[in-house]
């Protein structure tokens, strides 16, 4: 597999560049489309982070700015329904961090604004990704203070930790009382 690559840009394509490196082999790299437009041919080398997709038939290579990126690139095609290419518009429409935040704030109206992905593509898109896209230190405490409560109560009803969880980051931390944020959070799980 090629994981990154390094050289002269040779040649630009619709989609994609030709990228020569130092042995002199060329490779046809796909890119994000702000990726694609940065991409100049001359003596300025680039560098991607490569995600090779191996099918019957074919060897594509997909090219990013940051190992970051690459490996929301990998998070999203994991995804069913979700290929190389409906991934690749994502980049092309979104930098990563805002597609990481769409994901995360399960902003599905703006996720399916992109050709190749409906309103069901979407959501599977936000269920299967938004937890784990989100940052191990975001977490709220559940075993202490007035938050581990909330998380208590809402697992005592018979809701999911994880889903408990990801429900509460979406609040302000503690400045309502116990009943509003219970009755706020019951809201949000009702919803999912």
């Amino acid at each position: 597999m090629i994981g990154y690559l390094e050289g002269l840009v040779v040649a630009k394509l619709d989609s994609a560049v030709v990228v020569r490196t130092s042995g002199g082999v060329g490779y046809q790299v796909n890119l994000p489309l702000p990726l694609l437009v940065e991409a100049v041919g001359g003596e300025e080398p680039v560098k991607y982070y490569v995600v090779t997709i191996v099918r019957e038939g074919e060897i594509s290579l997909y090219g990013f700015p940051s190992p970051a990126a690459k490996k929301l690139f990998e998070s999203l095609i994991s995804v069913s329904g979700i290929g190389p290419k409906v991934a690749l518009a994502l980049f092309s429409a979104f930098s990563a961090e805002e597609l990481r935040g769409a994901i995360i704030r399960q902003d599905t109206v703006l996720l399916a604004t992109i050709p190749g992905i409906g309103k069901k593509t979407a959501t599977r898109l936000c269920l299967d990704l938004s937890d784990r896209l989100q940052p191990a230190t975001e977490l709220p405490e559940p075993s202490s203070g007035p938050r581990g409560e909330l998380v208590s109560a809402l697992t005592n009803l018979g809701f999911p930790e994880k889903d408990v969880l990801t429900v509460l980051r979406q609040f302000p931390a503690e400045d309502q009382p116990f009943s509003d944020q219970l009755k706020q959070a019951l809201a949000f799980l009702g919803k999912r």
